[in-house]
């Protein structure tokens, strides 16, 4: 037997569907029964109508082909209506995605219906069901079971959408801001001004839960890092100073350490010259032009970090203004860097100087080389190049005073302390100890009394030196990162004071009792924010240029405040506009300065009582928590 419907049976179904989901979402009808009228007015009725009205004859497309692309055409359409409802004043809401959705299906189906009636009638396409069993049995076996089957499906599709399923349970917590938005954080306050967050729970647990927020105030171990290119701090510091200590952190990326290129070893240009026993390379006045003294001085492969160039020679005549001479370096076979020195800049003729370049950045993962062009006017010789590898220093600027400097070493870097003495005289002292590049901070205390200058590292007394005369009185600016070139790395507690400490001090400072007999200032530097590195015991301020602050581990912990509240256990119901269940204005204010982060730990449960601005060092708390929210907070 055959059904056959000599009427737009479909068009009529697709309308009658459409406002029977309009009636239950009008009176508000949830469960199954809605979810079985939703998903196809979504998924498949608008792509139908839109198939039926582009293809209304029977013989442009069989059925399998509509019903696919019914789902195809349904999956764009719905999203182009979402679309367009964001940029209008009633949104993406039930109410008015149920409306758009229904007018768009009323008017594509008038349009169907029409071009429908349009078509002869026996080209039209029509619904007709073929209710005949095949006459073969293995056929009749098959189908009676592809019916059963399709039974089956449909039956725990239905059981599936009508029983309630217990959804993913969970807690929010959240902080907002006192407009109660997620903006307008109070993020930059002074000590003791009033600030508010609003602190915000929903339970959807399935059962009720007390609830424990505890509000903490945590410090991180804060340091400054420095570029070794251009960064530093400077302070003024007048009265003299004859013990300076500092934690001190190479950086591990820095793998530049001294290097030296005798002037024989070069793959030279010019004119090897014997110059009273010194071999060096001489670029001949009066040649017709210029050229390399020397082309190809490879760097060592994986150098990285920052570095000079320092070239020992001497000049003939040191009156002429003319340039001398040109260091350049190249960067995998491209010029990168240069520095042009001239005659006139040499403090006298025929005496071998020094000359050095500004501070560059080697980047391990590329080639270097080097080369010294000459200009061929005056006699120059050239005894070594050296890439330059001291790693600045802390103290009065050189040449007059440097308390203590760092020079690279392969695995780490030397200590030294060069001053310049009252006889005019300098002093250049480079201990026999170091710090290794381990990746952790090292005490470094450096001292000077009756001519004799010590260092000391982690609490040892490693190295100790007699020097001829006193140190000149120096009252340039005190500078931390670039008293004798810059450093790379990081630094924090630096303290200086106007007497020499005893080894048993040095000891104690080094094992955080620190004496405070004659210590002029202490500059922590673990403020975490801002410009200035303040003197935590006096008026010694410092003005921090280019570094970055660098944070670590926490290192104190403040509990201030508990709040308790149970709260029934609510559903998350996503066709609805989101309603907090519960929220709190919290006010709170600190009294110290620096940068802080303001954690909120909820927790499950009652929990333990604390003191209120009491320190506790307890880091698993806040792993320990159930969840957590936190503001990071400059305090002025």
């Amino acid at each position: 037997m055959r059904i056959y419907f000599r009427k737009p049976i479909d068009v009529i179904t697709s309308i009658a569907w459409t406002v029977i989901l309009l009636v239950l979402i009008a009176f508000d009808v949830k469960g199954a029964i809605r979810v079985i009228f939703g998903l196809p007015f979504v998924i498949f009725i608008p792509g139908y109508i839109l198939i039926l009205i582009l293809f209304p004859t029977k013989d442009e497309i069989d059925i399998i082909e509509r019903v696919a692309l019914s789902f195809g055409l349904s999956i764009a359409i719905v999203p182009l209506v979402g679309l367009i409802l964001n940029y209008t004043p009633w949104g993406i809401r039930l109410a008015s995605i149920a409306t758009s959705l229904s007018l768009l299906v009323f008017v594509l189906a008038s349009i169907a219906t029409i071009r429908w009636y349009k078509i002869e009638p026996e080209k039209r396409f029509c619904i007709s069901f073929e209710m005949e069993l095949p006459r073969d049995k293995v056929d009749r076996v098959l189908t009676i079971s592809l019916l059963f089957a399709i039974a089956i499906s449909i039956f725990l599709l239905i059981y599936i959408i009508a029983t309630p399923h217990e959804g993913e349970k969970f807690t929010e917590f959240y902080i907002l801001g006192p407009g109660g938005k997620a903006e307008g954080y109070p993020t930059n306050i002074s000590t003791n001004e009033t600030a508010k967050v609003i602190i915000g729970i929903a339970n959807h647990e399935g059962k009720p839960i007390n609830y424990t927020v505890e509000t903490w105030l945590i410090k991180y171990d804060a340091c400054l890092q420095f570029d070794g290119i251009n960064d530093f701090v400077k302070a003024n510091v007048s009265a003299p100073l004859k013990t300076i200590e500092a934690w001190v952190k190479p950086s591990k990326d820095d793998t530049v350490y001294g290097k030296t290129y005798e002037a024989e070893n070069y793959k030279e240009t010019g004119d090897i010259y014997n110059d009273s026993g010194k071999i060096v390379i001489r670029a001949i006045k009066g040649r017709d032009k210029a050229g390399y003294l020397c082309n190809n001085i490879k760097v060592p492969k994986g150098f990285n970090g920052p570095f000079s160039v320092t070239v020992y020679s001497k000049v003939s005549n040191n009156v002429s203004n003319q340039t001398l001479w040109r260091a350049e370096i190249y960067e995998e076979k491209k010029l990168k860097w240069k520095y042009e020195m001239k005659a006139n800049e040499y403090r006298e003729a025929n005496t071998y100087q020094w000359k050095e370049s500004p501070t560059w950045f080697f980047d391990g993962s590329k080639s270097y080389k080097i080369r010294l062009y000459w200009y061929g006017n005056l006699d120059f010789y050239v005894d070594k190049i050296s890439i330059l590898a001291r790693r600045g220093g802390i103290g009065k600027s050189w040449p007059n005073e440097t308390l203590m400097a760092f020079n690279g070493l392969k695995n780490g870097l030397q200590i030294g302390y060069l001053t310049k003495m009252e006889n005019g005289s300098q002093s250049y002292t480079w201990f026999n100890s170091s710090i290794p590049k381990d990746g952790e901070f090292h005490y470094v205390a450096i001292t000077f009394d009756n001519k004799t200058k010590k260092c000391y590292v982690d609490g040892e007394l490693k190295d100790s030196i007699k020097v001829e005369g006193e140190m000149c009185k120096n009252e340039s600016k005190f500078i931390i990162g670039n008293a004798y070139r810059f450093f790379f790395g990081y630094i924090k507690d630096v303290r200086i004071y106007n007497r020499v400490l005893s080894q048993q001090e040095v000891k104690q400072n080094y094992i955080g009792n620190v004496t405070m007999n004659g210590l002029m200032a202490w500059w922590k530097f673990n403020e975490g924010y801002g410009s200035i590195a303040y003197d935590s015991i006096g008026n010694h301020n410092g003005t921090i240029y280019g570094c970055n602050w660098n944070y670590g581990d926490i290192t104190r912990m403040w509990f201030l405040d508990k709040i308790e509240v149970r709260l029934n256990s609510t559903k998350v119901n996503i066709e609805k506009e989101w309603k907090p269940q519960w929220e709190y204005n919290y006010s709170f204010q600190i009294d110290r300065r620096g940068l802080f982060k303001l954690a909120f730990l909820l927790f499950k449960g009652r929990t333990q009582n604390f003191e209120k601005w009491h320190e506790y060092m307890d880091v698993e708390r806040i792993e320990n928590a159930y969840r957590e929210c936190h503001l990071w907070i400059k305090v002025r």
